[in-house]
């Protein structure tokens, strides 16, 4: 199955397509420094730096369309501007145009949580009225092995017609993640208080590197945390890669 991948950041997700059986036919990022690891890790691959260069005569046509839009107007750290055209988060709507030129089977949205509270309805309805049906679910880091909770919304739209995608179960045995209205928070995950993204508990629990927001001074140590803290964590879209493949 082949995909094609928008606002890719650094790959980050897309590793964990790449894990999970995927081919990339291209990828849409606008970041110099982002593309050139893109490049590094799918050398040969079409990358495209602008998504409004996206379209059925500049692309090839594939399987899985997956990206997650600019979250700044959706997020709780963010002014709330909510999915509107002409803020970053509007940029939602050059994707819904890409999925309707591209028509693939499977579409999948990557977003902050706060997306639940401040523009899924947009989304829904946009998938809705180009003719896919959607589900969506909270999947944290956490439940994948990483050391903090980082929640996100992903949304897996199939055209209708197609057998409908199931998000569970998780690798681990899920416990409540508390009140899913309010910003990444105090949680209890698997018995492990998660009271921030350096909580001792979840520390403790994690068997791998840590990375924190820290850096070995050079001069592209922005650049790095910049696309890390806009990235996912690759395990989280390996699981959900693995279930549309199942289907």
């Amino acid at each position: 199955m082949y995909v094609g991948s928008l606002f890719s950041g650094a790959g980050l997700g897309d590793l964990g397509l790449t894990r999970a059986g995927f081919d990339h036919a291209w990828f849409c990022e606008i970041d110099p420094f982002a593309r050139r690891i893109l490049a590094a890790h799918w050398p040969g691959v079409p990358i495209v730096e602008d998504v409004a260069h996206v379209t059925a005569k500049s692309v090839q046509p594939v399987d899985v369309l997956v990206g997650g839009f600019p979250c700044q107007d959706v997020s709780c750290a963010g002014h709330g501007k909510g999915i509107v055209i002409g803020t970053r988060s509007g940029l939602w709507y050059e994707y819904l145009r890409i999925i309707r030129e591209l028509r693939p089977r499977f579409v999948v949205i990557e977003n902050v949580k706060a997306l639940l509270a401040r523009g899924i309805g947009t989304v829904l309805a946009g998938l809705a009225e180009s003719g896919y049906d959607a589900v969506w679910d909270v999947l944290p880091a956490a439940a994948f092995g990483a050391p903090h909770l980082r929640e996100r919304v992903v949304v897996v739209a199939y055209a209708r017609g197609v057998r409908q995608p199931e998000f569970g179960p998780l690798p681990t045995q899920q416990k409540s993640m508390g009140n899913r209205k309010h910003s990444d928070g105090q949680a209890y995950w698997n018995g492990l208080r998660l009271a921030g993204p350096r909580a001792q508990a979840a520390v403790a629990a994690h068997r791998r590197p840590i990375v924190c927001r820290m850096d070995d001074g050079g001069p592209a140590s922005l650049d790095r945390l910049r696309v890390l803290g806009n990235g996912i964590v690759p395990d989280l879209m390996e699981h959900v890669g693995r279930m549309i493949r199942s289907l």
